[in-house]
């Protein structure tokens, strides 16, 4: 298991999500993180493409795997 916890700031290395790139906070982690596909949800201060379309302001967290995640050290 990483060091990748709630609270720790990652980078998304998705290349398909809105969120390629940016940075976001771990908003939770599954205990038993081989029950899920993409145990892990990241809060971002922006929504996505969404909230131009003007529906619901837009999400501003997605989950992914841990292989997906880049932890910012700091």
């Amino acid at each position: 298991m990483s060091d990748i916890k709630k609270g720790s700031r990652v980078r998304i290395k998705r290349k398909e999500s809105y969120w390629y790139n940016e940075v976001g906070v771990v908003a939770s982690r599954e205990k038993e993180p081989t029950q899920s596909r993409y145990p892990i949800t990241v809060r971002f201060d922006k929504g996505n493409y969404y909230g131009l379309q003007g529906i619901d302001g837009g999400n501003n967290t997605n989950n992914f795997s841990e292989i997906e995640l880049e932890l910012i050290e700091g």
